[in-house]
C-alpha cells in the first residue's frame, strides 16, 4: 500500500514539475517573440528560457508547435482581460469591442504590442495559432445573436482574414490608426449583413 501511496505521490510531483516547467517555457517564447519574431531559432528559444534544446523538445513536437502555443497563451492571457468578467460566448457586439481594444492593445499590454508587430507579418501562421478558439468563440457570438447566414464557415474565414489583414495595417505596416482600423472593422463587418449605420454604431463609441 505504502508503496502505491509512493508512486502516485512520485508521479503527482513529477507532472506538477513538468507542468511548471512547461509554463515557464511557454512565458519565456512570449519574450523572443516580442524580440525576435517567428525566424527565432530554437537556440534563442533555449537561450531565453536558459534550457538546453532538448528540454524544449521533450515538452513540444516542434518550434513551429511551440511558437503557437506560445501565441496562444499570451493571447489567452489577453483575451480574459479584455472580457472583463463578460461571458466570451456573448454577442457580435462584445467581440467587436475586444476587437478594437486589440487595436490599442500598445498601451495597454506592451508585450503583446510588440508580438504583434513582429509576427503579424506572417499573418497565415498567427491565424492558423489562435483560429481554434477565435472561431469557436464567435460561432458561439454569431448564434446568441441570432445570425445564421449562408455559408457560415465561408464568411468566418473570410472575415478572419479581413481582420488579420486590419492587424496588420495597425501593427505591422503602421498604415492605420486605432480610428481607421475602427473604420476598415466596420466595413468588414459586410460581411455579416451589417449595414452602413449598424457598423458605424457597433464601431464608433468609445472604448
Amino acid at each position: 500500500m505504502n508503496n502505491v501511496y509512493e508512486t502516485k505521490l512520485t508521479t503527482g510531483r513529477q507532472d506538477a514539475y513538468r507542468a511548471r516547467t512547461r509554463a515557464s517555457l511557454l512565458k519565456s517564447a512570449h519574450q523572443v517573440l516580442a524580440d525576435v519574431g517567428l525566424s527565432a531559432t530554437i537556440e534563442d528559444l533555449a537561450k531565453e528560457a536558459q534550457v538546453s534544446p532538448a528540454t524544449i523538445y521533450n515538452h513540444f513536437e516542434s518550434k513551429e508547435e511551440y511558437l503557437k502555443e506560445a501565441l496562444n497563451d499570451i493571447w489567452l492571457e489577453w483575451v480574459t482581460w479584455a472580457y472583463d468578467g463578460r461571458n466570451q460566448g456573448e454577442g457580435v457586439e462584445t467581440k467587436i469591442d475586444v476587437c478594437r481594444k486589440l487595436f490599442r492593445v500598445d498601451s495597454t499590454h506592451t508585450l503583446l504590442g510588440r508580438i504583434l508587430s513582429k509576427t503579424l507579418n506572417d499573418s497565415p501562421f498567427v491565424v492558423d495559432a489562435l483560429r481554434p478558439n477565435a472561431m469557436q468563440s464567435f460561432k458561439a457570438a454569431v448564434s446568441k445573436d441570432g445570425l445564421e447566414p449562408k455559408d457560415l464557415d465561408i464568411r468566418l474565414e473570410l472575415w478572419a482574414q479581413a481582420v488579420a489583414g486590419i492587424f496588420q495595417g495597425v501593427f505591422v505596416t503602421k498604415k492605420f490608426s486605432p480610428e481607421t482600423a475602427d473604420k476598415a472593422l466596420g466595413i468588414s463587418l459586410a460581411i455579416w449583413g451589417f449595414d452602413e449605420a449598424q457598423a458605424e454604431a457597433l464601431t464608433s463609441t468609445p472604448i
